[in-house]
C-alpha cells in the first residue's frame, strides 16, 4: 500500500463514503472494500490521471479505519453517552435535592402554622374561660347584711303601697268615667222627652 503521509480524510463518514460501506461496517468489510477498489484503481492497472486522485482518496480512507476501527467510535460514543448520562443524572439528583428541600421547608411551614392555629385556640379557649369566670363572679349573688336587708323591705314597702295608690288612681278613673257617660246618658234623654213634649 501507498504511503499517503498526512491524510486529508477528517471522519468516519467521509472515509466510508470513498471506500461505499456502512459507516457500522466491520474490519473485514473494510478491507474486503479497499482491496477490491485498489484492484480496479491502483495506477499500475488503471494509468488514467484522474484515477490516481481517487486511489489516493481510497487509500487514506482504508488508513483512516483502520486507525480508528468501529468499536473505537462506539467506545466514544458510549462514553459521550455516559458522560450525557452522568450529567443527566447528576441534574436529576441536583433537581431531586432541590424539590427535596422545597418538599421540606414546605412540611415546615405547615408545621409552624399548624402550631400557630392551635396557639391561637389555646388562647381563644382561656379568654373565654376568663370572661365566663368574670361573669360568674358578678352574677352571683352575695351575702347582704342586715341594713341591706332593712332596705330591701323598705323597697319592697314602698313599692307595694305604690302598687296599691296606682291601683286606687285608676279604679277612681274608672267611676268618674262611668259616672260620666250616665250624666250623658240622662241628660241626652231628658232633652229627648221635651222634644217630643214640644212637638205634641
Amino acid at each position: 500500500m501507498m504511503n499517503m503521509g498526512k491524510g486529508s480524510i477528517r471522519t468516519r463518514q467521509e472515509a466510508c463514503y470513498y471506500l461505499g460501506v456502512r459507516e457500522d461496517s466491520s474490519i473485514d468489510e473494510i478491507k474486503k472494500a479497499y482491496h477490491t477498489l485498489a484492484k480496479m484503481y491502483h495506477p499500475d492497472i488503471n494509468p488514467r490521471a484522474d484515477v490516481k486522485d481517487y486511489y489516493i482518496k481510497v487509500c487514506e480512507s482504508y488508513e483512516y479505519l483502520m486507525q480508528y476501527p468501529v468499536y473505537c467510535t462506539q467506545a466514544n460514543n458510549s462514553n459521550m453517552y455516559s458522560n450525557r448520562q452522568g450529567n443527566t443524572m447528576q441534574r436529576s439528583s441536583r433537581i431531586f435535592q432541590s424539590n427535596a428541600q422545597v418538599r421540606e421547608q414546605y412540611r415546615k411551614q405547615k408545621m409552624l402554622e399548624a402550631e400557630r392555629k392551635k396557639k391561637q385556640e389555646r388562647d381563644t379557649q382561656e379568654r373565654q374561660k376568663r370572661a365566663e369566670a368574670r361573669y360568674e363572679h358578678f352574677t352571683v349573688k352575695q351575702p347582704k347584711s342586715k341594713e341591706e336587708e332593712v332596705l330591701d323591705k323598705i323597697r319592697a314597702i314602698w313599692l307595694a303601697e305604690t302598687i296599691k295608690r296606682q291601683i286606687a288612681l285608676d279604679q277612681e278613673k274608672k267611676e268618674a268615667e262611668q259616672k260620666r257617660k250616665l250624666y250623658q246618658a240622662f241628660m241626652q234623654q231628658k232633652l229627648q222627652e221635651e222634644q217630643e213634649q214640644d212637638s205634641h
